[in-house]
């Protein structure tokens, strides 16, 4: 068994938004393989306020000691989370991939990444798609409409064939002044 980085106490295997994940129950502190972290913060389960309310009960800052990982026992390295507002960083050992947030931080990663603009546009697709998968009559007009747009051909395909002219008109030329 693990033990937490920050408490020395044993972590115990947790779900944590369908994962499991390792938790100190005196700092509130989950450690999880980086991979698994960015999977996490990319669920979105759990509501705007829930991840708040966590990351509010739980949350006493970062901590600011050099830890140790808790597999292999090597430094491990401060990484900045991106958020707006905060200045956080997470530890990460860089031979084992193991993450330590500390408590709320979890939270907070995915509350920065449902704000971030990548989450919003995906999230008002889904909800269109919802509400046109839920009127037959408007995924029938939709359809009818798609119907009548012209055909376009790919962007790349447009730009190479300009190209493609472009150059033959230049190899003419060439051609052209050579004789």
């Amino acid at each position: 068994m693990r033990k937490c980085p920050v408490c020395d106490l044993e972590l115990s295997s947790v779900e944590y938004e369908g994962y499991i994940v390792r938790r100190c129950g005196s700092c509130n502190g989950h450690l999880m393989r980086l991979n698994k972290m960015k999977f996490i913060e990319r669920v979105n389960h759990k509501t705007q306020e829930q991840l708040k309310s966590e990351a509010s009960a739980e949350f006493s800052g970062s901590s600011t000691q050099r830890l140790r990982c808790p597999r292999c026992h090597a430094p491990m390295h401060k990484e900045a989370i991106d958020l707006p507002v905060l200045d956080l960083q997470y530890d990460i050992c860089t031979g084992c991939s193991l993450v330590w947030l500390d408590g709320g931080e979890l939270g907070l990663v995915q509350l920065a990444y449902q704000a971030g603009s990548g989450f919003l546009n995906a999230q008002e697709l889904k909800r269109r798609m919802q509400e046109l998968e839920a009127s037959p009559e408007r995924k029938a007009i939709f359809k009818a409409n798609l119907a009548k747009l012209p055909e376009t051909k790919h962007p790349v395909e447009e730009v190479l064939g300009e190209a493609v002219e472009a150059l033959d008109g230049v190899l003419r030329s060439l051609i052209v002044a050579r004789f």
